[in-house]
């Protein structure tokens, strides 16, 4: 490369760093915001609980704290103040529909408030007492239960330096610095021993993959029989339709009383019934895709399976919205090989990358698309290459998680496509690497282990 590209090349990526940067942020926003609202979606059904226990919880304990057991310092407007930021939370079920919007953003208010903030600054004013530091840690962990990671580090770091104000503004008792630093060892294993073991993520996408599961079986049950009755409906006309139309011509050379029909009409007819019957095999293609992609992969039937055909399956079955998104498709197969697996699942593990492809260079309204079967010094690959947007750097190292934020992945709908692409070729002994340059292109590489070697 000599000077004056390598001075382009630093121009260009300097003009971009704005954009990226921008993008950054609005990906960083975008991520949080899904991951809160989602949270709190799943925390609606106990909010009114959560409620109640506020709006009872903060003045029984001022009895408990300053009456039972008294603590140095206590406060009973803080309290109540606490009891009434809670209680819309116990009526949640009577709120307008148009207020719905904001009761994500309402129950962190509440719980930054009630957790970090109250217990943070309930500690320091008491002096770090033993009570007050076990409530503080009761605390940590109730954070962890109920926040995700990006949750529990924005909230607890608000509500933490909010507490840390109010005790610099207006201190009830002196710091009690060594009994703080003594219980830092304890807060720092609470919070990484509660955020590594905690199973509430783990419980919430066995929950997402039993209610995906049992979606795709209700669209088989309910799709699949309307679709086989069009299909065999499709079959019988375009059976007898032939008939009709030679009996039609020769009652009209007959010169009998029949309606009049043209051939261009005839042959509309014929054509509208090839039609149905293509869009009933594409839909049953999407249903199939969405089955294979949401159950887990059973016992695996291996077979000595082609990859150029088995690419050239993925194309010719492949549901294209449209003969332009068909044509933004090229094939390159000049090399062959053949792999120990399952066809099966390599033509939905394709499906999956051209859908992929698809939206994100139909939605940047650029790019081609190249799928490609190499065998070479390079190793047995197949390739899915595009020109469209690229994935930016802080997204790539994620892409194949499961349920990564529809909102912030690369991989469209559920975010179950490229995980299920990963675990399908690594059940037959494949791997899959993705590398792509933001802005310009992203390209899939379908490693296989040698086994034999076919050309043309």
């Amino acid at each position: 490369m000599n000077t004056s590209d390598a001075i382009h090349n630093a121009s260009r990526r300097l003009h971009r760093l704005p954009q990226l940067a921008w993008w950054h942020l609005k990906r960083g926003w975008s991520r949080f915001e899904t991951a809160i609202f989602t949270r709190a979606r799943y925390s609606e059904p106990k909010m009114r609980w959560m409620g109640a226990l506020g709006v009872f919880g903060f003045p029984a304990y001022y009895f408990v704290w300053a009456k039972l057991l008294p603590q140095p310092y206590e406060s009973l407007g803080l309290r109540l103040f606490g009891s009434l930021l809670f209680l819309p939370l116990m009526l949640v079920s009577f709120w307008p529909t148009r207020l719905r919007a904001w009761l994500p953003l309402y129950w962190y208010l509440a719980m930054t408030f009630a957790l970090p903030f109250f217990f943070s600054y309930m500690l320091l004013q008491n002096g770090a007492t033993v009570a007050w530091l076990l409530s503080h840690l009761i605390s940590v962990f109730l954070m962890v239960m109920l926040f995700d990671m990006s949750s529990f580090i924005v909230t607890g770091l608000i509500g933490t330096l909010l507490a840390v104000v109010g005790y610099v503004i207006a201190p009830a008792q002196p710091l009690a610095a060594a009994a703080l630093l003594a219980y830092s060892p304890v807060w720092a294993f609470a919070i990484i021993s509660g955020s590594v073991f905690s199973i509430s993520h783990s419980i919430s996408n066995q929950a997402r993959i039993d209610a995906i599961i049992a979606a795709t079986n209700n669209i088989a049950h309910e799709l699949r029989t309307p679709l086989a009755s069009v299909r065999i409906a499709t079959q019988a006309v375009d059976r007898f339709l032939p008939l009709l139309a030679d009996s039609h011509r020769k009652a009209v050379e007959a010169q009998l009383a029949v309606p009049e029909l043209r051939e261009s009409q005839l042959g509309r007819l014929s054509k509208a019934m090839g039609t149905i019957g293509r869009e009933v095999e594409h839909a049953n293609t999407v249903i199939d895709m969405l089955l294979v992609a949401a159950r887990p992969i059973g016992s695996l039937q291996v077979e000595n399976v082609s990859a150029r055909e088995s690419l050239l399956e993925a194309i010719d079955r492949y549901p294209f919205g449209s003969q332009h998104e068909r044509n933004r498709v090229a094939v390159g197969v000049a090399d062959d090989f053949t792999f120990s697996g399952s066809r099966l699942l390599l033509v939905h593990a394709l499906f999956n990358l051209i859908k992929n492809a698809l939206f994100h260079t139909g939605r940047a309204g650029k790019g081609s698309i190249v799928l490609s079967v190499h065998a070479d010094e390079g190793g047995q690959r197949v390739v899915c290459h595009d020109s469209g947007p690229g994935i930016p750097p802080d997204v790539l190292p994620h892409i194949f998680e499961r349920f990564y934020s529809s909102a912030t992945d690369y991989s469209t709908g559920l975010g179950v496509g490229l995980s299920f692409v990963r675990m399908a070729l690594e059940r037959m002994g494949a791997t899959i690497v993705c590398r792509s340059t933001f802005g310009e292109f992203t390209e899939f590489t379908i490693m296989f282990p040698e086994l034999t070697r076919r050309d043309n």
